[in-house]
């Protein structure tokens, strides 16, 4: 059997929010003693799980990118493949590789208040202990897309993948063949520009039109600042000129929802007023919901449109009734012929947030998602020594991540200097906080659909949160460590 290994902090994941916790770590609290137990061979998390056509960053890469490291490409869009390598340099310039304990999937974690320790136990019987935990998951499952079942898919002759499945087959599958993708959000308005060179036609099927922005590929104004300025400082000009004006543009969003909708669709009818008049624009980009109430898609270059005036892709919306032997049967009666169906269904929330796939306990007792709250959207009630890391939905995950990590040292430092053994939020059931189902600020389906599973968000502070970069960054960063609603326990006393 093997012998416990102990650490004063174990990351679980070592992706953009891992990468993030330990850099924090290895600069704020260097007492520390820490590893990242990664579950994968390599790290990178999303950037190398993920192999479907195109995939990239959907936040300007400005403020994706971590605020330690520049990113040095004047595009703010980036392939999956240049941020991997990205963060695979940042972690050697940092020394984190060998912190890294790849091929680690945990399979139980256990606290236990007679030691106030975490013990965690791998799949292959690997045991490790830390003082504190820092989940860097994310938030979706690996194990499981949202794939939702048609009628009569048993019947189509060709493939269905979903994109989190993707492989090499389905690289070559695409050449040449007629290609419908089901989805109309980021995935797919990433996939159609990407593989319609190379089908012979793709027909995006859509039950519900999505807002989609062209942006420039490379950004003029970063280029600038790139070319002219130092190195560093270029860098934070433009981390906070995309800080800014991406806050300003979703608050504008939020307060003036129908003149962002009439600006928003006056941007997309100029990139398809060319083969598409109004009615069918209408049909196609009108969604029926107010800009930021979901995700919000950019297109570089405005690359998703141009295969649709190019007359290689066709949009078709409405209700899918069956799938046939070749292709899509809709409601309305259109049939959509393919080779290939691509469902880009979206993502299904991981069924036991914010601990991925392991198996949890507090002092024996099974954690059950839905039955905690969520605190200041960086801790869980009633569970110890325990934070996580979850981005912003309106804006860049890294900015989020960095926040998140930062006041988790701030944590650190706190119970060090007052020998805190223990700390754990906990609701006052006096304090009338009603609980509501925790959305990121969004009513995206993945959200929607995960509800009764998730923990849940209160009403007030500091049991809500985390959807508001600018106030957090004062609260978390420049504020000290709040102790509101959190017990601690000290030399066997307690106090709260």
């Amino acid at each position: 059997m093997d012998e416990e290994e102990h650490f004063d902090c174990l990351i679980i994941g070592a992706g953009i929010s891992g990468l993030d916790a330990a850099y924090h770590l290895q600069e704020h609290c260097k007492w520390a003693s820490y590893a990242i137990l990664e579950r994968r061979a390599n790290l990178g998390g999303t950037w190398d799980f993920f192999n479907y056509p195109g995939i990239r960053s959907d936040s300007d890469m400005y403020t994706f990118g971590f605020s330690w490291k520049v990113w040095k490409s004047a595009k703010p869009i980036a392939p999956a493949k240049d941020i991997l390598a990205y963060l695979k340099e940042a972690a050697e310039e940092q020394g984190m590789m060998e912190k890294i304990k790849f091929n680690m999937d945990i399979e139980t974690a256990a606290w236990v208040s007679a030691d106030n320790r975490w013990h965690l136990t791998t799949t292959t019987g690997r045991k490790y202990s830390c003082n504190v935990l820092f989940g860097c998951t994310g938030y979706y499952s690996y194990e499981t897309p949202f794939e939702p079942s048609f009628p009569g898919q048993e019947a189509f002759s060709g493939k269905i993948v979903h994109p989190q499945k993707w492989t090499k087959e389905y690289d070559e599958l695409v050449v040449g063949a007629k290609v419908a993708i089901i989805g109309s959000g980021a995935t797919a308005v990433t996939i159609l520009p990407n593989i319609s060179n190379d089908a012979s036609h793709v027909t995006m099927v859509q039950r519900t039109p999505t807002y989609i922005a062209a942006k420039p590929e490379v950004d003029p104004w970063a280029k600038f600042f790139k070319d002219w300025l130092p190195l560093n400082i270029a860098a934070k000009i433009n981390r906070w000129k995309a800080v800014l004006l991406g806050a300003l543009f979703y608050q504008y969003c939020v307060r003036y929802p129908n003149h962002a909708r009439k600006l928003i669709k006056a941007g997309m009818f100029n990139e398809v007023k060319s083969v598409m008049d109004r009615e069918e624009f209408d049909k196609h980009f009108s969604p029926p919901y107010n800009p930021w109430e979901q995700r919000f898609c950019l297109a570089p270059g405005g690359d998703f449109f141009q295969p649709i005036r190019e007359g290689k892709a066709t949009m078709v919306t409405g209700h899918i009734d069956h799938f046939t032997e070749n292709g899509i049967q809709m409601k309305d009666g259109k049939n959509i012929e393919a080779d290939l169906i691509i469902s880009a269904t979206g993502l299904t929330i991981q069924q036991n947030f914010p601990f991925s796939t392991m198996k949890v306990t507090v002092d024996g007792k099974p954690y059950v998602a839905a039955t905690h709250l969520i605190y200041n959207a960086f801790m869980i009630s009633e569970v110890p020594n325990f934070a996580f890391v979850i981005g912003y939905t309106n804006a860049s995950w890294t900015l989020k991540a960095d926040i998140a990590s930062m006041y988790f040292t701030k944590m650190l430092n706190y119970m060090r200097s007052n020998k805190i053994t223990k700390v754990v939020p906990k609701e006052d059931p006096d304090g009338n906080v009603k609980h509501e189902y925790f959305s990121g600020g969004l009513s995206s389906g993945y959200f929607t659909r995960s509800g009764d599973i998730l923990p849940k968000q209160g009403d007030k502070f500091p049991w809500k949160g985390g959807v508001n970069y600018i106030l957090d960054l004062v609260q978390m960063t420049f504020g000290g460590f709040s102790t509101d609603s959190l017990e601690f326990e000290m030399e066997n006393k307690k106090t709260s």
